[in-house]
């Protein structure tokens, strides 16, 4: 629900040039208007036939969630975006949240129909109505519009664009127009006037349904806000525009007159809304506008989010016009929809666009762009329904629409682990952020470097840092788990089997290094760092090792620490095992960096195509041929020219961090209780609520273990995006324990 939110304009003053008054914002903090969009769209099958699928589970309660909802049916999708203060806030929180959708739609093998007027349509008998679960009274509303309208009319989707105008803005805005009427209400009231007029000039560019599935007739722009074949009521409906009480009183003789079963089915291109959605009329009457909505665009096929940035510039800038124009040039909607402009009434749109640029330009809308592109769309008549018209001659409509539905559901597949917008996050913080907008949870990206991320939902607020570090634990837990000598103290006080070790200080004497490492030379041992993460500067020997290999590690760990650890080589598979409120939730072996042969490929030539890989490319852990890496192939007998068979696995390091190009495979499912219990007693030894615990096993049927580290900041992407294996939404227990959902 949008809300006008009050913010300072200052430095405002007025000159007189050639008789003109000219406003000019010299400083201003704070935004123009509020702007937010609500998507619907079909889920379809590859086919394109409407799903019979059940609304997905992963999205929670459709009546709760905030951004991913349905309106008629089991299988409209209704995406939503948070209230947002530019066109381009608004348009990357829509494409973040249709990417997600489109994702897991790609998971059941659906894909997000492109189009307003509706795909493939099953019979009356096999329409897939919503079950809404306890909000009986949403069902029983839906099955009396079905029984008034059937189920095709409502199976048309479109765009609703929501806007409200800054309240100090306008105030400043009267001073320049004193004509503008006094109230917030009044001049929404002339908005909607004004649109009534005008909404020909949103259908010619925003009009993009001209033809439909399993139908000859056509428009020029729009079926969808056609006469004959528009998203309409059966009859037609008067609806009073000129104040606010004549518009309560004219719905409510509707209401009374039995017209219509609620207010929500007042379908008018443009409406006025109140902050209570539930009980519009009665807040009305009581309380100011909230907002108005927009409801006559056609979703964009050329685009995945259903409209562009530049789209919603031209709304914008549209209703601003409607609020400041003196022109008195009407023409109606729905004849222009199906007949398009007349040569005149085109000269008449290109002369009312140097109108837009003046208003954009006067009062610093930042809506440039999409002014820009609609000029030019004016000038050669490429419309979208044009474009439309021309694919279906070319191709066949469904054809055309499903060959973007499947063009956009591979881009969406694609940018899976990041988000467009921040290409500097970590992956763990957009997994996350994912499972936010899944569950409507908002998010705040305050400094993507740090990954500092704000999340917001009902009224409470929550900040996390790198996807896991939170108000929950201490600000000391991470500096004890970061040392990885004390930690494996407290374990070891705690009756955890951890290895033995020493520590080594860049300081001290060759001789007094060699004296200390005597034990470990001719045996198995690992050299790391005391304070260092994602495996930088570990060596592992699982073989025994001469005292010069083994100083020659220990000279490569001190490039990273003044101290490092000499531990015991545990022998078996690393496994990370994450533990959040006290609870194990899942667990993934870290399988060790390697590459699988495929009969004509050397190694250094399957590196590079491990590389290339979507889940090492977009996880940012790329097999580096580093200094660990020559040594390991080298110990080995390998070199980066051999060929493995196919088939054959070749491994190329002893170290199993993910960071340093191993994979994740889970095995939540296959790792005994018993395990699990220990990583659950590790994390309660910190008090940790938010942890990831390191073990090794050599045999899951055996009792015998080793954790060689606890991580207050565990990397749970690979816990949520495994290699291998189902995953676990990480993200959503983070946010349940910060009670946001």
């Amino acid at each position: 629900m949008l809300a006008i939110i009050s913010i300072i304009i200052v430095d405002i003053f007025y000159f007189k040039k050639d008789g003109n008054l000219i406003w000019k914002t010299v400083k201003a903090h704070g935004n123009i208007y509020k702007v937010g969009v609500e998507r619907e769209s079909l889920r379809c099958s590859k086919e394109g036939e409407l799903s019979d699928l059940p609304h997905p589970t992963v999205f929670g309660d459709r009546m709760e969630n905030d951004f991913i909802t349905t309106d008629f049916g089991e299988a409209q999708l209704e995406l939503r975006t948070p209230i947002c203060s530019s066109t381009q806030e608004c348009y990357d929180k829509l494409e973040n949240i249709t990417d997600v959708v489109i994702c897991e739609l790609n998971k059941q093998n659906e894909l997000l129909w492109p189009y307003s007027m509706p795909c493939i349509l099953p019979d009356e008998a096999h329409f897939p109505f919503g079950n809404y679960g306890k909000h009986v009274d949403e069902y029983e509303y839906e099955q009396k519009l079905y029984k008034k309208y059937g189920y095709k009319m409502h199976c048309i989707s479109g765009i609703h664009v929501n806007f409200s105008i800054n309240k100090d803005f306008y105030k400043s805005l009267r001073k320049a127009n004193p004509n503008l009427p006094a109230r917030m209400d009044d001049a929404y009231f002339k908005i909607m006037r004004q649109f009534m007029k005008n909404a020909w000039i949103l259908i010619y560019f925003l009009g993009a349904t001209p033809v439909q599935l399993g139908n000859k007739e056509n428009s020029v722009l729009s079926l969808r806000n056609s006469v004959s074949h528009g998203f309409s009521t059966k009859k037609s409906l008067f609806v009073d525009f000129s104040s606010k009480d004549s518009y309560i009183e004219s719905i409510e003789k509707l209401l009374n007159n039995k017209d219509i079963l609620s207010a929500r089915e007042v379908y008018i291109p443009i409406r006025a809304k109140s902050k209570d959605k539930n009980h519009v009329l009665e807040d009305l009457k009581i309380q100011n506008i909230d907002h108005i909505e927009v409801r006559l665009c056609d979703i964009n096929p050329f685009n995945r989010c259903g409209i562009t940035k530049n789209d919603l510039d031209l709304v914008v800038t549209f209703l601003f016009y409607c609020l400041l124009t003196n022109r008195d040039y009407e023409l109606n909607y729905k004849e222009i929809a199906e007949r398009g402009l007349t040569e005149t009434e085109h000269l008449v749109l290109l002369d009312i666009l140097k109108d837009f640029r003046k208003i954009n330009k006067q009062y610093s809308l930042g809506c440039d762009s999409g002014i820009r592109e609609m000029y030019e769309r004016a000038k050669t008549g490429n419309t979208k329904a044009h474009q439309i018209s021309e694919l279906a001659k070319e191709k066949g409509l469904k054809q055309a629409l499903l060959d973007l539905a499947n063009t956009y559901s591979v881009d969406s597949d694609l940018n899976k682990y990041r988000l467009r917008q921040y290409p500097n996050l970590e992956s763990s913080t957009v997994a996350v952020i994912k499972d936010a907008i899944k569950l409507g949870v908002d998010y705040n990206v305050i400094n993507e470097n740090q990954c500092f991320v704000e999340y917001k939902h009902n009224n409470r607020r929550e900040y996390v840092v790198q996807a896991t570090k939170t108000n929950k634990d201490s600000y000391i837990f991470s500096y004890i788990t970061d040392d990885k000598f004390y930690a494996k103290k407290l374990m070891r006080e705690n009756n955890i089997v951890v290895p033995n070790g020493i520590i080594l200080n860049k300081k001290y004497s060759l001789a007094k290094i060699k004296r200390l490492i005597a034990p470990y030379v001719n045996s198995t041992c690992v050299v790391k760092p005391r304070t260092t993460n994602c495996g930088i500067g570990i060596t592992v020997f699982n073989k025994p090792i001469s005292e010069a290999h083994l100083l020659k590690a220990i000279k490569y760990a001190f490039q990273f620490d003044t101290d490092i650890l000499i531990e015991e080589f545990a022998q078996g598979r690393e496994f990370r095992f994450v533990v959040i409120n006290g609870k194990c939730l899942n667990v993934v072996w870290r399988r060790s960096a390697s590459v699988v042969g495929d009969g004509k490929s050397t190694i250094k030539e399957l590196i590079d195509k491990k590389n290339e890989e979507q889940w090492h490319y977009l996880l940012d852990n790329n097999l580096v041929i580093d200094q660990p890496l020559k040594q390991f192939i080298k110990k080995n007998n390998t070199t980066f020219e051999d060929i493995p068979k196919k088939g054959e696995r070749v491994f190329l390091r002893e170290n199993s961090n993910c960071s340093t190009g191993g994979e994740s495979v889970d095995m939540t499912p296959e790792i005994p209780d018993k395990f699990k219990k220990i990583a659950e007693k590790t994390a309660k030894i910190f008090d940790a609520h938010i942890c990831g615990v390191d073990m090794i096993i050599n045999d899951l049927k055996s009792d015998d273990y080793t954790i060689i580290e606890i991580n207050d900041n565990p990397g749970i992407c690979i816990n949520e995006w495994p290699y291998e294996g189902k995953g676990e939404p990480i993200g959503t227990h983070i946010l349940k324990l910060l009670k946001l959902v």
